[in-house]
């Protein structure tokens, strides 16, 4: 029986026979073609992501960073780490225009609060890019322990006698004894850090995620979204205000982060 390969050897001679065998199998290199470019066109699916960034949130200012991996094609699971200030709706800068201190306090600030929290959290993107030069849109919830640091304010307390005239003292504040009239300034802000204590909390987010890098591999992202922190006691950050325990947050975060595959 003469083989295959021989067979169609024989065909390949005849010019008519040859064209109808490529006509047949073009297709399939077609398809094969077509397959390739829509690799190149996905691009590579990469494993590992982090970013870092700046945070503006409704009550202070912070830093924001996350590292995760892929679950699937179109949603990462992240480890997530942001440091951020406190701060009361209720402070005013003042001035004591009677004292040479010039440096600005807040007055009836009992702590400076600064929050650490450690999480996890999934983001899942809504809309892919449809060209390098689109926007990725896209979501994340995300939840985990909060640390809330009380450091105590001190300030500089004016004390006036006819023997030493008017001298500065630097004291924690104490809403009993210090009034705008006897206050100068305040004191340096690591005054106090060794009397801060530590309120532990929860907190959850949600954000929407908005990625406009023209690399596929450098990232640029805008996110906004809102955040609640809830402590197992009040935070007292105000002497004439009731403290709380709970609060909420709304913020605006721009990141700069990578995508890669471990080695």
């Amino acid at each position: 029986m003469i083989s295959f390969f021989h067979r169609l050897k024989i065909a390949l001679k005849n010019q008519k026979t040859g064209l109808l065998i490529f006509g047949f199998l073009l297709p399939f290199f077609d398809v094969n073609c077509q397959q390739i470019a829509g690799v190149e066109e996905t691009g590579i699916l990469y494993k590992y992501a982090n970013n870092i960034g700046g945070t503006l949130h409704s009550s202070g200012l912070g830093i924001n960073y996350r590292k995760g991996k892929h679950l699937t094609g179109y949603s990462f699971l992240m480890s997530d780490f942001s440091l951020l200030t406190m701060r009361s709706s209720k402070e005013v800068k003042t001035v004591n225009q009677f004292s040479d201190n010039n440096s600005g306090y807040i007055y009836g600030k009992l702590n400076s609060i600064l929050i650490l929290r450690t999480g996890l959290g999934k983001q899942k993107t809504i809309n892919a890019k449809a060209d390098k030069g689109g926007v990725e849109v896209g979501y994340g919830i995300y939840g985990g322990i909060s640390w809330a640091l009380l450091k105590p304010v001190y300030l500089n307390i004016l004390y006036t006698t006819d023997q030493d005239g008017t001298q500065e003292k630097v004291e924690r504040y104490d809403p009993l004894k210090h009034y705008p009239d006897n206050i100068g300034g305040r004191a340096s802000y690591f005054k106090g850090l060794n009397e801060a204590s530590i309120v532990p909390g929860m907190y959850g987010s949600f954000l929407l995620n908005f990625e406009f890098g023209k690399s596929q591999e450098k990232l640029k992202m805008l996110e906004t979204g809102v955040c609640v922190d809830a402590f197992v006691k009040p935070i007292p950050i105000m002497a004439f205000n009731k403290s709380s325990n709970i609060f909420l947050t709304f913020f605006i975060r721009i990141l700069y982060g990578k995508l890669w595959n471990r080695r």
